[in-house]
């Protein structure tokens, strides 16, 4: 549980938000929302859960807009030599990027696929255009098929990879079966996929060679505040940091872990985005972890 304090008489109370609450039966899932206009100590109360949180052992990612939680990053830096509290921050010189594609164990299991895929998705089409059917299911195939590549022939799995698999193979897979192009446009799909493919202007997101490997890593804060009103990066970077926590979800046995997403409503204001946590909220509470917007 956590302390806290009663606001009546100022006596400390021991509360337990988390577990009791699981095991009588009162909740189905840990996931929490935190709801407060602007000054009513909703950053101030989320630091002191958090803080908690991880002197009780907890994996903890906070995707952060504001330098909410840079004072605590640092102390949990400071008390651990530097070890653990890692301060990611978007900067022009230094972006936030990875490869989706990359899994260090080799397993793609059908969350690390459906994070590949949802992506994909957010990065070929507009808000108010969902893929059909159709589509969903080409964008299924060559996503799968890329990684039957990755597994047989050894190649070095990334974005501009997956690109120059769907421009050939794939092509040529789509001729084979007879896909129509109103069923699946591949000219059009590759040309809104351009900008992430080498010598495109945002190649850096997805094809990066050091591996966010924070698997061990016990508080990370990723610090978006300079995109986020960036209509591009900022859904391609909170996916990026989904993924490190999925891979946290998928990985870490019997270990309680946490994401907490700050000024979350600008990320649901995505329509995949929105999808995104819909499934985190779904999926998390199977894997003794739990969700936290505020």
């Amino acid at each position: 549980g956590i302390r806290m304090v009663d606001r009546l008489t100022g006596k400390p109370v021991h509360l337990d938000i988390s577990d009791l609450p699981m095991k009588n039966g009162t909740i189905t899932n840990r996931n929490k929302f935190i709801l407060g206009p602007s000054g009513s100590g909703k950053s101030f109360f989320t630091n002191h859960m958090v803080r908690q949180y991880y002197e009780q052992g907890t994996h903890i990612v906070l995707v952060d807009t504001g330098n909410s939680y840079q004072g605590l990053c640092n102390l949990i830096n400071q008390k651990t030599n530097g070890q653990d509290g890692v301060y990611f921050t978007y900067t022009e010189e230094k972006p936030i990027s990875f490869n989706p594609f990359y899994t260090d164990d080799g397993v793609f299991d059908i969350e690390k696929r459906e994070s590949i895929k949802t992506l994909i998705v957010t990065l070929w089409k507009r808000d108010d255009e969902p893929p059909t059917r159709s589509e969903e299911v080409a964008l299924s195939n060559a996503v799968s098929g890329y990684i039957e590549r990755i597994k047989q022939d050894e190649v070095y799995p990334s974005f501009n990879g997956f690109y120059e698999y769907v421009q050939g193979d794939y092509r040529k897979v789509l001729e084979e079966k007879q896909v129509r192009e109103k069923d699946f446009d591949i000219a059009n799909f590759l040309n809104v996929l351009e900008p992430y493919y080498k010598g495109g202007e945002y190649d850096y997101l997805l094809n990066s060679d050091k591996q966010l490997d924070l698997l061990s890593k016990r508080f990370i804060v990723f610090e978006i505040d300079a995109i986020k009103d960036h209509k591009i990066l900022f859904p391609i970077v909170t996916i990026i940091i989904m993924e490190v926590f999925i891979n946290k979800m998928r990985r870490l046995k019997g270990i309680r872990k946490l994401i907490l997403i700050e000024e979350a409503w600008k990320a649901i204001a995505k329509e995949g985005m929105a999808e995104y946590i819909k499934y985190l909220f779904k999926t998390v509470r199977k894997f003794f972890g739990e969700a936290i917007v505020v």
